[in-house]
């Protein structure tokens, strides 16, 4: 629970009566390898931490599997827009190695931002913070080059190379892997 509680901290200072509260609701879990956390982004239910292990969110698209979100230590994952009218979202979260998350309910969450001003403008940084990222990733797709894309996905991610099969990278990456081949090892 400490690595949640520095990394909340670190956004924002909280005081120890609003640490106490987000404690109390948070329920820290370890899965398996594999193991599906999130069957349905849009209709997930609870804010996940990334204490140790790595997660992807992906979706089907003409019958192949895209990847594009990785969550690695240190990083929060659930949906994005909830109570929204919106088109059903068919993003799956796995875990791609062993992990240890910590969770809190939205109805938990909703009924800290109600107790307490803190605690509120901490979801609404984590919320800002999610929007930049999302902003940043359609900006290099849009912008920048395939050889590009992969070298701010290493400036991003340094060692994720190591720990994720490269096909998901490459479909991250908006490519396909002989492309992704070709980036890595020029002729």
């Amino acid at each position: 629970m400490d690595a949640f509680i520095k990394f909340l901290t670190a956004i924002t200072p909280l005081s120890a009566a609003s640490i106490e509260q987000i404690e109390r609701v948070a329920l820290r879990e370890s899965f398996p390898k594999r193991h599906v956390l999130i069957p349905e982004l849009a209709t997930c239910e609870k804010l996940y931490f990334i204490e140790k292990g790595l997660v992807r969110a992906y979706f089907y698209h003409q019958g192949k599997e895209v990847t594009d979100w990785f969550g690695v230590e240190n990083s929060m994952i659930g949906p994005v827009i909830r109570r929204f009218p919106t088109k059903e979202s068919p993003h799956v979260v796995e875990l791609l190695e062993e992990s240890v998350v910590v969770s809190v309910s939205f109805a938990q969450l909703e009924h800290l931002y109600e107790q307490s001003h803190e605690i509120e403008r901490l979801g609404r940084l984590i919320a800002i913070q999610t929007m930049v990222h999302v902003q940043q990733k359609l900006d290099n797709c849009q912008l920048l080059s395939a050889k590009q894309r992969y070298e701010q996905f290493l400036e991003d991610y340094p060692r994720l190379t190591q720990r994720v099969s490269l096909a998901h990278v490459a479909s991250y990456l908006g490519m396909n892997q002989v492309t992704l081949s070709r980036i890595r090892h020029p002729h």
